[in-house]
């Protein structure tokens, strides 16, 4: 793997936090759409492909939020890029704290 890209989406022209979930329930609608490899988690998501793919993905979001009503948004954007296809994927990264975080969502349940 090439890239691997976080996402923050933040829409800031939201009225509610239902109109936050909205617009970035559509932007990650978006990125479902293409394929590419993407992991949602609270903050952010994060996708992972080859650098021009994630680079457009990224150009979008906005344009997805804004069809979506979202005039005015804001996002954070973390790359990780190995030219050598080098780049630790998302279960690498997580693989220690998978059995500590399931405990933790049973635990709320």
């Amino acid at each position: 793997m090439q890239c691997s890209v976080a996402i923050q989406f933040l829409p800031m022209d939201a009225h509610s936090n239902d109109d936050v979930c909205a617009y970035v329930d559509k932007v990650i609608a978006y990125i479902a759409s293409t394929g590419v490899k993407y992991f949602v988690a609270p903050f952010e998501t994060t996708i992972e492909g080859n650098l021009e793919t994630c680079m457009r993905i990224i150009a979008t979001c906005p344009k997805i939020g804004e069809q979506a009503g979202c005039a005015h948004s804001m996002m954070y954007v973390k790359v990780d890029y190995d030219a050598h296809d080098t780049c630790l994927n998302s279960e690498q990264k997580l693989k220690p704290y998978v059995q500590h975080n399931q405990e933790q969502v049973s635990k709320q349940a």
